[in-house]
């Protein structure tokens, strides 16, 4: 059974340019409708919904909805925190929606995050965060390690005072591959997770971390990422906390004989960061007006 990893040609690059498309735009539509007392779990089966009704036949992970203070992950987080709880949003709350769906085997992986209200504390950290769209590519074409930008991000967090919670993902992941995985006549799923990915995962870094593989598709700051970057698609997801406040983006990185850029150039982080310069309101928009 065959995972690609790299050697995307440019139909299947278009592709999964269109469903990252897709994904963000599913997001921000669920985001733009949400009017407060809703709950996390309400939201996320919402998504789930929209994300059938597009044509996602599974998912590398359960959509994520997370808000006011555990968008920053605080304390002791287990994966089990991921899932959607009965917390209710609220006026002033910060919001995360993140989704890794799979169409046809493409395995895209978005986050979307605003404040339900008015923060200068999310407003700050929201273009704190835009930084890293510039840094981690070019810190790839200069040949740094994955470890060195991995470093280099958690580094310039703490310095402005920030928690890097991506470290808090799971694997403590900046970023993961994103794949295509192989059509099968059958879904085979892991409580709700795709199987043949997420176990194609968990192979592979536990095969590199023994020393067996060298192409963890992890990318964090231990051993298995002190190497320069491997071809291929990697879903880059920087994740700061401070106080109640957590904020992150997450879109496709392309790789290719080792010089980096990105795979789209709309997301809707880059309008919300462009908003955000001007003194502008970065709320989501609906798909009317988008």
């Amino acid at each position: 059974m065959s995972i690609k990893t790299k050697g995307f040609t440019d139909k299947e690059l278009s592709r999964f340019r269109d469903l990252q498309r897709t994904s963000f735009s599913i997001l921000e539509e669920a985001a733009s409708k949400l009017s407060g007392g809703e709950t996390e779990k309400q939201v996320a089966h919402q998504l789930v919904k929209l994300y059938r009704t597009a044509g996602a036949g599974s998912f590398f992970h359960l959509p994520v909805v997370l808000f006011g203070e555990r968008t920053a992950l605080p304390g002791e987080w287990s994966v089990g925190n991921f899932f959607p709880k009965k917390k209710i949003l609220k006026e002033g709350d910060s919001v995360i929606l993140d989704a890794a769906p799979l169409f046809d085997g493409y395995l895209v992986d978005t986050s979307y995050s605003f404040c339900f209200g008015e923060s200068d504390d999310h407003r700050a950290m929201m273009q704190h965060l835009a930084q890293y769209r510039d840094s981690v590519p070019a810190a790839i074409n200069n040949g740094h390690s994955f470890k060195e930008i991995a470093d280099q991000v958690l580094e310039t967090m703490i310095g402005v005072g920030y928690e890097p919670v991506h470290t808090k993902h799971p694997g403590e992941v900046l970023g993961h591959r994103a794949i295509k995985t192989p059509k099968l006549p059958f879904q085979l799923r892991i409580q709700g997770f795709d199987a043949v990915s997420l176990t194609w995962f968990k192979l592979k870094d536990s095969l590199a971390s023994s020393g067996l593989g060298r192409q963890s598709p992890l990318w964090n700051g231990h051993k298995t990422s002190d190497h320069k970057a491997h071809d291929g698609l990697w879903l880059v997801e920087p994740h700061a906390g401070f106080g109640p406040v957590g904020a992150k983006w997450e879109e496709i990185l392309v790789i290719d004989g080792g010089k980096a850029y990105w795979l789209d150039d709309s997301s809707p982080h880059l309008r919300q960061w462009s908003q955000i310069t001007k003194g502008g309101d970065y709320r989501p928009l609906a798909a009317s007006v988008r």
